[in-house]
């Protein structure tokens, strides 16, 4: 199953009006204070120029806490709205409120065109908002790109677990058929690693109901050795959320050496919800490796798991790599000689051996090439380079200190603030966000 992919998708699934009761816990919570939302956005002398006899696109609340975007009116009391098949009558009772999508939409964009967009804590209050007033394709895009930059954001999280964005594959009860459950479980698993974050959140939110967690651990440390990216990145989400700290070794290596950015991104931060500065240690000597690109992926995982306990590293690989000044910039120098050797008769030495002369041939060789002057900086040059930015993308991570790009300016800030530093508690986590 790979539908919802994108979020275009997902603004035709919200769209649609969906009668039947939530059947999975993603579905199941009902918004907060619908009443007051009402309130909040719609004043009298809104509601008094909104004839509901006319027939327009409105964000109708039902009594069950859903709500659907359609074009729908309202004669005599009773409500109605317009699907592919015409015109459905909703029970008496069974509308809430009713607001008009303009004039939400153009409410939300107001406040949007007012939020700072760096700001995840401003933009998540906007996605919640967008969220409680029935605005789901606005509040998703904005959930979206507030994981993107900080994948721990709580009140985003908490916007995305507390309403109906759209519907995820539900696990089978406990007492199901063992064949059922596990194809259920397989659905599931399929879904959420075709998701992008937010589908991927609320498929381990379902994924959460799982009656047997030993079984579940299992499976998802299995999932981790899939040949899909997909799978990989959405079975060390679920490690991160329901077993933070468990299959440390697995993450460790997938942080580092895993070809696929996202899943380094993910297993780094599931490394971070263990909460156990330790686990730096083997990435801290995956610094020293002879490959500069594990160097490199090394730092970056260090920045994102956000312990402090790794500065300090950091900045000592920052000095170790940096190039030095001492030769005011030149490069090393060789030399390759591109030839041919030929060999030839120079002369003859006479020899007398039991009264005969005997001529023994003197073999002398010459040369005829060139010799080049070479120096190979462009390999040298970009390693060191990429792995400065990395290394120093990680130190701002973690320290919050963005002195300049340079690896001159790193050191220097160092030496400047490492005994305060060093006297801090390095215990947790400081940031770990993904820039």
């Amino acid at each position: 199953m790979r539908s919802f992919r994108s979020l275009n998708v997902f603004a035709l699934v919200v769209s649609a009006f969906v009668v039947s009761a939530p059947t999975s816990r993603a579905q199941s919570a009902e918004p907060t204070s619908p009443n007051a939302t009402v309130t909040a956005t719609t004043s009298a002398d809104d509601a008094a120029q909104d004839d509901v006899t006319v027939e327009k696109r409105r964000v109708l609340r039902l009594a069950g806490g859903q709500t659907i975007r359609v074009v729908s009116r309202c004669v005599d009391g009773q409500w109605s709205y317009k699907g592919k098949s015409g015109w459905k009558t909703l029970e008496a009772g069974a509308v809430r409120s009713a607001q008009l999508e303009s004039r939400l939409v153009s409410e939300f964009r107001a406040k949007r065109g007012a939020t700072d967009l760096h700001d995840v804590a401003r933009r998540a209050e906007l996605a919640a908002w967008g969220a409680r007033v029935g605005l789901t394709v606005e509040a998703l895009a904005e959930l979206e790109a507030i994981l993107a930059q900080d994948p721990d954001q709580t009140l985003a999280l908490e916007t995305l677990r507390s309403n109906w964005f759209f519907t995820v594959p539900a696990l089978a009860r406990a007492d199901a058929d063992p064949a059922a459950a596990r194809a259920a479980e397989d659905d599931l698993m399929r879904f959420g690693a075709a998701q992008t974050t937010c589908g991927r959140e609320l498929a381990v939110l379902e994924l959460a109901r799982h009656t047997d967690k030993a079984a579940l651990q299992a499976r998802l440390a299995n999932e981790l050795g899939s040949t899909f990216p997909t799978r990989r990145a959405f079975a060390s989400l679920a490690l991160r959320r329901m077993f933070p700290g468990a299959e440390a070794k697995p993450l460790m290596v997938h942080a580092v050496l895993d070809a696929s950015a996202d899943v380094r991104q993910s297993c780094a931060l599931a490394l971070k919800a263990a909460n156990e500065p330790a686990l730096c240690v083997p990435i801290v000597r995956a610094l020293s490796s002879k490959s500069p690109a594990v160097r490199v992926r090394a730092a970056e995982a260090l920045g994102v798991m956000g312990y402090a306990a790794a500065v300090e590293p950091l900045v000592a690989r920052m000095a170790a790599a940096a190039p030095s000044g001492g030769d005011a910039g030149r490069l090393p120098h060789s030399y390759i000689f591109v030839g041919r050797q030929v060999s030839y008769v120079q002369d003859f030495d006479v020899e007398v051996a039991q009264f005969q002369a005997v001529a023994d041939p003197q073999i002398n060789v010459y040369l005829e090439g060139s010799v080049m002057d070479t120096a190979v900086s462009g390999v040298l040059e970009v390693s060191w380079e990429t792995e400065s930015v990395a290394i120093g993308g990680a130190l701002a991570k973690l320290t919050g200190e963005k002195p300049t790009r340079s690896a001159k300016a790193w050191l220097a800030w160092w030496e400047k603030n490492k005994d305060a530093w060093r006297s801090e508690d390095r215990s947790r986590p400081k940031t770990g966000m993904p820039g």
